[in-house]
């Protein structure tokens, strides 16, 4: 397989090349003389100590043309770390190779600053297909590869990079989120790498339409016509991208030993980054967080131990409730939508979308808000122009914005029901409040079991903060928490169990404070105090494409996947967890719940390394 390369060479005069990049790599050997070919690694990077090492579970491969035998890997040294690196050129060799075409310009900028100031210098080459013998189809190939290459090159010039969902490294016509990452072992059979790299595309094909939306209409314009004569039916760049990857596609995984390669690059991405929690003595600050935590832990117990009356209401109840645009679903019924929509190799519950409207309609949570200022009133994120430092919440327009993801538990694929909202701000007290700041949400989520009904209910706060978890009957915590920092991890918070529905199978009322905005209660539907008012509904991903009153799109999110304008003073403080900008709002993918310990609130693994049932002995 040929692919587009950077060629790394040692500058005159600037003797060893070490750590002079910051770049995650993997290694495969190509032949050539004294060759040393890393290939980027999504997620995965590692300090390397010596040179010619690189602190992998597979190293560097060496090898001299005319000796075939004379290949030994390079030893690995380093130790795992997760989301930064410091890598060397490996010293003595003549050439390195990185396939960097999954990158963006913006990242590929400061890979050559790096590699300049070590004295590395960067020549660009690009892919040949020499081994494609139709000259049509060798053609094709490389116009798809140089469409993505210029198509990256202009979305990272813009500053409108998408990163709900991670690129992978050398197939940029693929993304990748946590749930899918953890069937890259499992997907053994044809039809179960199949449908895996299904889906793997389709994430690169949402991203990628996101970000051209959000292109400025001239940059736009100027890709389209400069489509390569080898794809210029296709004048919808949208649609030669598509048509693109699946070409590429094919051509790949033509080759079986593309499949291991995809497997190796593949790793579920990270919220937190070591180098903030060594130099920020994280053993020893994390001792004073957890104490924190637990202080608040304590607080909101003993609030959800008062009576429901004797909760303090600052301003006026109002009960934000869902249209009546479906009747709500019997267990039975969706049992049925849910067996039915996972018939696929992979076994994934995908509900139509019509099926999908009359689940969120059944189990949509009514927001009862304690109303004291603008700021507690539920709204739609917007944007009025591009020059903006920071969104607006419009409360004129009260929305709960739908989101499916997934959980798994044992051999099970669970669904699950995310409802979204947004407050214009959580003010701040005093210039000592370090928690306020420029706009807050929430973000409910219901698990349902396989027989229809719900398993677990838990909320977090937008930023990430805050999690908390309202299990059924069916679930207890377990003793000892499984998963990845589970010794040191924070506890998880359960303020009570979740009520037992009787009238209205699966709605709950949610009882939010003022200015805080936390969730005080969770109640049977029937408790709607005070006025009604009724919340439309929309799609999350309209937020990462939002249009500006004056014409353009603009996302919610910076290509950080952090709401830009959300600062909070925490972030003096917190900075040694690891999580970078605590107290942001946040992009979904890029949910980091604890701050001691690891957890994600997109992990697939959450629920059951978490809980057990009751059940089981």
């Amino acid at each position: 397989m040929s692919s587009p390369r950077t060629v790394m060479k040692k500058a005159a005069g600037s003797g060893d090349l070490q750590g002079c990049r910051k770049l995650e790599q993997r290694t495969e050997r190509l032949p050539g003389a004294q060759e040393c070919l890393p290939y980027p690694v999504a997620f995965a990077r590692t300090r390397c100590r010596h040179e010619n090492q690189i602190a992998q579970n597979h190293g560097v491969i060496t090898k001299t043309e005319g000796q075939p035998n004379s290949a030994k890997p390079c030893r690995p040294t380093g130790t795992r770390t997760e989301r930064w690196a410091v890598l060397p050129c490996p010293t003595g060799q003549s050439l390195a190779y990185a396939d960097m075409q999954h990158f963006s310009q913006t990242l590929a900028i400061s890979v050559g600053t790096a590699l300049l100031a070590g004295g590395c210098t960067l020549v660009s080459v690009q892919p040949a297909f020499e081994e494609v013998r139709n000259s049509t189809q060798r053609g094709q190939l490389q116009a798809c590869s140089k469409l993505f290459a210029r198509v990256d090159r202009a979305i990272s010039r813009a500053g409108v990079k998408d990163t709900q969902a991670a690129r992978i490294a050398s197939f940029p016509y693929l993304r990748l989120n946590r749930f899918l990452a953890s069937f890259r072992d499992e997907v053994t059979s044809d039809a179960a790498f199949d449908a895996w790299l299904d889906r793997l595309q389709r994430l690169g094909e949402q991203g990628y339409n996101v970000e051209l939306r959000n292109l400025p209409q001239a940059q736009a314009i100027d890709l389209t016509h400069s489509l390569p004569g080898d794809i210029a039916e296709d004048r919808d760049l949208s649609t030669a991208l598509r048509d693109c990857g699946t070409r590429l596609r094919h051509h790949q995984f033509a080759e079986p030993a593309t499949r291991a390669r995809l497997r190796k690059v593949v790793r579920a991405p990270t919220e937190y980054t070591n180098w903030r929690r060594a130099f920020g003595l994280y053993p020893i600050t994390a001792l004073g967080v957890r104490k924190g935590i637990a202080r608040w832990h304590r607080i909101t117990r003993d609030k959800y131990a008062q009576p429901l009356d004797t909760l303090a209401v600052e301003g006026k109840l109002v009960s934000y409730v869902p249209p009546a645009d479906f009747a709500p679903l019997t267990a039975e019924a969706i049992e049925a939508v849910l067996k039915r929509s996972a018939r696929n190799a992979l076994r994934i519950p995908e509900p139509s979308v019509k099926d999908k409207q009359r689940l969120f309609a059944t189990f949509a949570p009514v927001w009862q808000v304690d109303i004291a200022t603008n700021d507690d009133r539920i709204g739609a994120p917007t944007w009025f122009a591009h020059g903006e430092s920071k969104p607006s919440i419009d409360t004129a327009r009260p929305t709960v914005y739908r989101h499916i993801s997934h959980t798994r538990v044992g051999s099970d694929v669970l669904l699950q029901l995310n409802y979204i909202v947004w407050f214009p701000a959580r003010p701040r007290t005093s210039v000592f409040d370090t928690l306020g700041g420029h706009l807050d949400g929430i973000t409910w989520r219901v698990t349902l079991s396989r027989d229809g009904h719900p398993l677990l209910h838990d909320s977090i706060h937008n930023c990430g903060c805050y999690h908390m978890f309202f299990p059924s009957a069916k679930l207890r915590p377990r003793k000892h928490a499984k998963g990845p920092g589970a010794p040191m991890r924070e506890s998880m918070l359960i303020p009570q169990t979740a009520p037992q529905s009787t009238d209205s199978f699966g709605r709950l009322t949610l009882r939010i404070a003022h200015r805080t905005h936390y969730i005080e209660r969770v109640l049977s539907p029937n408790t709607t105090y005070g006025r009604v008012v009724t919340y439309a509904w929309d799609n999350y991903d309209n937020l990462r494409s939002l249009s500006l009153v004056h014409g353009g799109r603009r996302s919610l999110f910076r290509q950080d996947g952090v709401v830009p304008g959300t600062k909070r003073r925490e972030r003096f403080y917190l900075w040694p967890m690891g999580i970078p900008h605590p107290g942001e709002m946040r992009q979904w993918g890029h949910h980091a719940t604890a701050f001691v310990g690891h957890r994600h609130f997109d992990d697939p693994y959450l629920l059951e390394d978490a809980f057990e049932f009751n059940d089981q002995e």
